[in-house]
């Protein structure tokens, strides 16, 4: 056989999933390692999905996505993201965020150009990159400043083959957000070498403590440097459903949109339609999702802290705990296979997530509460008390 392709051949393998595929070994297992909420759709906005496939939407929609839904980002990302969008020329609808990550790093990158990535990170970022030809250069990251990805960080890597940084607040798998003054100086370093920003945003919501979500884009000078991502997989439990969106300057977002054409060409009308009655009408739902999150993150990381050879910090957002498990002695993989084979419960091992991931787990906490606390007595049986 002919051989195959560099990015197919060299595409990291999931980490995540590994442990997933692992866990059908047991038929008690309690999965705190995927990334999406354990509670469904809310049954309203199934609804309004149902009905629309019940009215026969199931016809092509516009590349772009359908007016109503376009013009109702266009309002939410004024209105929360302080960004000002043309919903005809500046946003998209996409399959989920995964591909507008995908046709943002196509549209921007030529083969050999540098992209900045935080590490640890969703290991997608580094899949993207790889298959757009362009260099996955890695920003590590540290416990001691929250694992937040700062310009100190960043700049000492910029060359002048860097085309693009990539930014995640709230950030997977660590919870950590980016503040004001974060974010005020990445915006001076990003105009100061005139480099672009994808800025992926879908636990927009899911920041506790008071702490607000800020938009890198909404810095004055800075919109035709960023392309601002988001979905509605996480903000209303709406994983499978796979739709995202981007917001761009025209002149990037009329290419987005003609490889958009080529690869999935739109999202369907039904699902679209959803979507625009979770903009209006879904906030509630996420209150009250998010109000469950926190419980359980009070409840999961106080428990944490308790386990021998365990540190947690308390994550400011997202639905992840990514404790520090040095002090056990063993690599991250072995840690999450023994939590796995010992105690029949599922997590993500740091090293899926880059090198800087090593010494570390990630535990989901969106499961419903008796979940948590399931995982918490078979892991005190395991770890004690320190």
């Amino acid at each position: 056989m002919m051989g195959l392709s560099h990015a197919a051949e060299k595409y990291p393998a999931s980490g995540v999933r590994a442990m997933f595929d692992r866990a059908r070994e047991y038929p008690d297992v309690v999965n705190l390692c995927l990334g999406e909420p354990g509670m469904p759709t809310p049954d309203d906005i199934i609804k309004v999905g149902v009905d629309g496939l019940l009215a026969r939407k199931t016809k092509y929609t516009p590349n772009l996505g359908i007016p109503v839904l376009r013009e109702a980002l266009a309002e939410k990302m004024a209105r929360e993201n302080n960004i000002i969008c043309d919903p005809d020329q500046e946003i998209m609808v996409t399959t989920g965020a995964t591909e507008a990550l995908m046709l943002s790093m196509l549209t921007l990158l030529q083969p050999g150009d540098e992209v900045i990535i935080p590490d640890p990170s969703w290991p997608n970022y580094v899949g993207h990159a790889m298959m757009s030809n362009a260099k996955p250069v890695m920003a590590r990251l540290s416990e001691s400043n929250g694992f937040k990805m700062t310009a100190d960080i960043i700049e000492p890597l910029i060359t002048d083959k860097t085309k693009l940084i990539l930014l995640n607040s709230p950030a997977n798998p660590t919870g950590a957000i980016l503040l004001q003054e974060d974010l005020l100086e990445i915006a001076k370093m990003v105009q100061k070498h005139g480099v672009y920003v994808i800025s992926d945003e879908p636990y927009e919501k899911l920041i506790y403590d008071k702490q607000a979500h800020i938009s890198l884009a909404s810095f004055p000078g800075m919109k035709n440097h960023v392309i601002t991502i988001n979905s509605f997989s996480k903000t209303y439990a709406m994983t499978g459903w796979r739709v995202g969106y981007a917001c761009a300057n025209p002149a990037l977002m009329a290419n987005m949109v003609k490889l958009h054409e080529n690869i999935t060409s739109c999202v369907n009308e039904a699902f679209q339609l959803a979507c625009v009655y979770a903009l209006k009408n879904g906030e509630a739902a996420v209150q009250n999702m998010k109000k469950d999150y926190e419980e359980n993150r009070n409840l999961l990381v106080g428990a944490l802290n308790q386990m021998y050879g365990i540190q947690c910090q308390t994550p400011p957002a997202t639905f992840y705990a990514f404790p520090n498990i040095k002090a056990l002695g063993l690599s991250s993989k072995d840690t999450a296979n023994l939590i796995l084979d010992k105690c029949h419960v599922v997590t993500a091992p740091g090293s899926a997530f880059g090198q800087a991931g090593e010494g570390y787990i990630r535990i989901s906490f969106a499961s419903d509460k008796e979940s948590i606390k399931e995982a918490i007595r078979r892991m005190n049986q395991l770890f004690g008390h320190a």
